[in-house]
């Protein structure tokens, strides 16, 4: 019902932007979340576009947060808006789920111990030749945990964010960014990893212009439920995120991709990272804005 409701008041808004002028080529709408913030955003048809399949995403995979946007009144004249004015400050809008690679004691109780290195090869003259089975044994203890591969798994995680710059990239941050691992059965780990969650506040935004429209945000830790969340343990844990935004899903573009907790972050609110992120948004959009776009 959710999805068919927020499906109707989009239709309508859509309907009600065709009366703007053909010289209007942008369209206000106000975004509003229930983490308490309310923002009027000016928006090209993509973004837009863009903005919808995040607040719906949010629905379908949920993190803790939700958003709608409301198309606002005719009667502003959007051709005049500068990108510095308000409405058009910078913003990450997304959600959904992407794919993390975890270790299996991060997240399941009494993971498989890991396995143990293959054992060196004998010198037989000088020369390295293979055993032949049967003719050594193997002691784990006798190799230092540093040299053996602990087992990783890939889980779901649902995120949404919402983070926005006031004063046209001058002003202070505000918004949230929320993550939930949803429970779920882990083969490679032999077990269940349990439903665990945060929310977090926004610190810092840095965006570029690309191409493609990347993002990275440092958020502060101000909620943790169920066990916990790696490289997100503590309130008030300063936990970093870089996003890719590639374009919105059903236009030919590839996934959006992302990086922070549960994986490692690669980048402190600074922007290119060191790293691309490397986690795929199977399901759902990213939608950044930079000030000069």
């Amino acid at each position: 019902m959710r999805r068919i409701v927020l499906a109707f008041a989009l239709t309508v808004g859509l309907a009600i932007g065709t009366v703007v002028p053909a010289s209007a080529l942008d369209t206000s709408v106000t975004l509003n979340c229930s983490d308490g913030t309310s923002v009027k955003l000016v928006v090209d048809a993509n973004t837009l576009t863009g903005l919808t399949q995040a607040v719906q995403a949010m629905i379908d995979y949920p993190a803790g947060l939700s958003c709608t946007l409301i198309q606002n009144p005719l009667g502003v004249t959007f051709g005049q808006i500068a990108s510095a004015s308000s409405g058009s400050n910078p913003f990450i809008v997304g959600g959904g789920r992407w794919q993390a690679t975890v270790l299996c004691s991060d997240v399941v109780t009494n993971p498989p111990p890991p396995p143990p290195p293959a054992p060196p090869p004998a010198l037989v003259g000088g020369s390295t030749v293979a055993r032949v089975p049967g003719s050594w044994s193997y002691d784990p203890n006798a190799y230092p945990s540093s040299q053996q591969t602990e087992a990783t798994t890939m889980i779901w995680v649902n995120i949404a964010v919402n983070v926005h710059q006031m004063d046209g990239g001058t002003g202070p941050f505000f918004g949230t960014l929320n993550e939930t691992i949803p429970t779920q059965q882990s083969t490679a780990c032999g077990g269940t990893v349990t439903e665990r969650h945060f929310t977090s506040t926004p610190t810092c935004l840095q965006t570029s212009l690309g191409p493609p429209l990347s993002a990275a945000v440092t958020s502060l830790v101000t909620q943790i439920s169920g066990d916990p969340f790696p490289h997100a343990t503590a309130l008030g844990q300063s936990i970093n995120f870089s996003f890719i935004d590639n374009g919105n899903p059903g236009d030919g573009n590839p996934p959006d991709t992302l990086q922070g907790p549960p994986e490692p972050a690669n980048s402190a609110c600074s922007l290119p990272p060191a790293t691309p992120p490397d986690g795929t948004l199977v399901n759902g959009n990213i939608s950044i804005r930079n000030p000069s776009s």
